[in-house]
């Protein structure tokens, strides 16, 4: 359904939205949108157009306790620009020797030079800064985008691991609904298995797959979507349960992505000199309905009697999209009610 509010002459949508490609050019999704806001800079806009990117990493023992590692670390974060002709990688197909590279190893030197060889077909590749802390964050170097280039694809390696990392591809910054970039964009990431090397455990020995395997994403068996589900790209967590949490039904999110669109080269604030950190995302943004409280998960059954608190994934454990909409919906039937008092009369 669509529900259309007219706040101080400005027409506002409030609508899910549709991040995957249409009918007949789909694939499966790789990401989750957890939050969005439009612009009002159509896709046809002829100056610079940038994004502002903060990677924070949430792998941790207690959200993600079974076989956790001794030493975990995050590779060098790599996110790449670029049009509808290239995939970085994508789910239900088999990794490229630089996505194995990654993923295996955590270097990005192959996936650099098939980005060149792409010609036309990329943008801008940017590398950010190896993390020795999964929990901590960083602010990734600008990425411009441009309507021949408006996708973003990213990946970074889980380490140790044999072939598993997080990100996202082909997530297209021109919204399909209005046909204008996306202001900002919360993007969480699954945990994907490249499907180069057999390992089932963390720390296991190098056996690489001849033949590879498409990339798969991991799911809890026991989770509310069917799993495993190879038409899906969705396959069963390793046998030790990495990366469940100790309900055994979830997989708390490991990695998030934040970006904010610079739009020009001038000022963001009017007669004040640029500065990055007028635009950037924050390093830490709580999540209520996926963050743990006192070592509790939201997900636990007896989460309210553990921590004699209200679960926020029940009724405001939603997403924050549908948050907005509420506040957004509220603040519109006052001004409509306005409108009526003002005037005696509304028209539809």
């Amino acid at each position: 359904s669509l529900v259309l509010l007219l706040i101080s002459g400005t027409l506002i949508s409030l609508t899910h939205a549709q991040f995957n490609e249409p009918p007949g050019q789909r694939r499966e999704q790789t990401f989750r949108v957890l939050e969005f806001e439009n612009s009002n800079i159509n896709q046809r806009y002829p100056g610079t157009l940038r994004y502002y990117c903060t990677f924070r990493g949430k792998w941790s023992e207690e959200r993600h306790p079974n076989d956790f590692p001794r030493h975990p670390s995050w590779s060098a974060p790599v996110m790449i620009s670029h049009s509808n002709g290239y995939r970085m990688w994508t789910g239900t197909e088999t990794a490229t020797a630089g996505v194995e590279s990654i993923a295996e190893e955590g270097f990005t030197t192959i996936i650099t030079n098939e980005f060149l060889n792409a010609g036309f077909e990329t943008l801008m590749i940017v590398h950010g800064e190896r993390m020795f802390n999964t929990t901590d964050s960083q602010h990734l170097p600008p990425i411009n985008v441009t309507v021949e280039h408006p996708f973003l694809s990213s990946m970074v390696k889980i380490t140790p691991s044999p072939d598993w990392f997080v990100g996202f591809s082909d997530f297209r910054t021109i919204s399909y609904d209005t046909e204008t970039y996306y202001n900002r964009i919360v993007i969480q990431s699954y945990v994907w298995d490249s499907g180069t090397d057999g390992g089932l455990t963390y720390t296991a020995l190098d056996r690489d797959l001849d033949p590879q395997i498409p990339v798969y994403r991991f799911c809890p068996r026991e989770g509310r979507r069917q799993c495993p589900d190879i038409s899906k790209g969705r396959i069963e967590s390793p046998p030790l349960g990495q990366f469940l949490d100790y309900t055994g039904t979830y997989i708390p999110t490991p990695a998030e992505f934040e970006c904010v669109l610079r739009v020009g080269e001038g000022d963001v604030y009017a007669g004040t000199p640029f500065n990055e950190t007028q635009i950037r995302p924050p390093l830490y943004v709580p999540r209520p309905d996926d963050d743990f409280v006192d070592g509790v998960s939201p997900h636990d059954p007896e989460f309210e009697s553990k921590t004699g608190m209200d679960n926020p994934r029940d009724g405001s454990g939603g997403s924050a999209r549908s948050v907005t909409s509420i506040i957004m919906a509220t603040v519109g039937l006052l001004g409509i009610i306005a409108t009526v008092m003002a005037t005696g009369s509304i028209q539809l």
